[in-house]
């Protein structure tokens, strides 16, 4: 592979295309694992997005391109120490708390990542070939001379950005580009998501343990509290505030006005940056005519929501409260009691899946017609 990617040669700049493509496969096999896992902060994020500039890591796309295979290898080790002594985030942006087994699931964000990565690289592997055989059978040409321009040793790499290099540059870069990606990210180096998936699955092991231990072994009353009883605690509290908002929801439809606001006001006692039940009190206020209780609770979403489209929503519902005029006082009371009469329930933000299918078939036409063209002009320059 040195011989075809040497250390450093303008042909480096040919990995580019492939560094984009293989970054955004990456890191959007992390988003969409993370996303069904429960984290839906990865819409927020815009990391579920086919833009490449959302998901590429500059600085290791440059050491790829200035230092090559091995470069790339070296910042991934030394960046990620770098990071991990600093307090830097980590490249797998999730957030555990929003799992519901935190680490399994972190586990198998961790390594989606890589293994989206193998993956990409069998299939540029295998459409390298594909397109070799395209041009053996359309040149007639020998399958060693085919060979030789896709793999390049280097004394015959292109001397300019030429037919051959942008034949590379779709072909066997994409598939070393994304070999290098998997590569570098199983490195058991902290920073990496061989090293994300090793503590991980290993505290997921240790829970299992303790859990089979605690079921076989009696509670000692006198013996002091442990860390696990605490974190436990921490997610039992997360599950009563959601269990407390569901209930309060049922009351809502049902128009219990009054055992709604209490339900909802609970969960907010249990997780204070719980939005959507900031905005279903609102909601509740409204429907009863309490225009002041209403207002107070939207703004509370804005200001303590921890998801943006609990803020949204609750900026929507000031617009809406805005519109009610009170001069009228049972024109008003009408109004607001349609507005609240049902609780929000949408409350999970959604990828755009409409413009992720249109940019999925829009970018598989223009594969199509590239690699046609590269291919027809391809088998041209060899039968000249």
């Amino acid at each position: 592979m040195e011989t075809l990617f040497p250390g450093t040669h303008w042909t480096n700049l040919l990995i580019i295309p492939g560094l984009l493509i293989g970054y955004t496969v990456h890191e959007l096999a992390h988003a969409f694992v993370a996303y069904f896992l429960g984290d839906y902060s990865q819409v927020e994020r815009g990391k579920i997005t086919l833009n490449p500039f959302r998901h590429v890591s500059w600085f290791g796309a440059f050491a790829f391109i200035l230092a090559g295979w091995w470069g790339f290898v070296l910042f991934s080790v030394f960046g990620g120490l770098i990071f991990f002594v600093t307090g830097w985030p980590n490249f797998i942006e999730v957030n555990p708390q929003n799992l519901k087994r935190k680490h399994i699931s972190m586990s198998l964000i961790a390594i989606s990542g890589p293994v989206a990565s193998l993956t990409l690289s069998l299939a540029g592997l295998l459409l390298t070939l594909c397109v070799a055989a395209a041009l053996v059978y359309g040149s007639g040409v020998t399958t060693d001379k085919v060979f030789l321009l896709l793999f390049p040793t280097a004394t015959d790499l292109p001397q300019a950005l030429n037919l051959q290099a942008w034949l590379m540059a779709f072909t066997s870069y994409i598939a070393i580009a994304s070999f290098g990606l998997a590569f570098a990210n199983l490195l058991p180096v902290p920073g990496q998501d061989g090293f994300a998936f090793m503590v991980s699955f290993v505290a997921f092991l240790r829970g299992r343990e303790e859990d089979n231990h605690n079921q076989t072994e009696r509670p000692d009353p006198a013996a002091p509290p442990k860390l696990r009883p605490l974190i436990n605690q921490y997610e039992r509290r997360n599950n009563v505030s959601d269990i407390h908002f569901k209930l309060g929801a049922e009351y809502h439809e049902a128009q219990k006005y009054d055992d709604a606001i209490a339900r909802y006001r609970q969960a907010l006692n249990a997780d204070q940056h719980f939005g959507p039940a900031y905005v279903n009190l609102g909601l509740a206020y409204v429907a009863k005519g309490k225009r002041r209780e209403a207002i107070h609770a939207f703004r509370g979403a804005v200001q303590y929501a921890d998801d943006q489209k609990s803020q949204n929503e609750a900026w929507f519902q000031l617009h809406q409260l805005s519109e009610v005029s009170p001069v009228d006082e049972e024109a008003a009371q009408e109004s607001m009691t349609e507005i609240g009469a049902s609780p929000w329930t949408d409350t999970k933000p959604r990828p755009n899946w409409l413009a992720l299918s249109v940019g999925g078939v829009f970018l598989l036409i223009a594969g199509i017609f590239l690699y046609s063209y590269l291919i027809a002009s391809f088998i041209e320059m060899l039968k000249a």
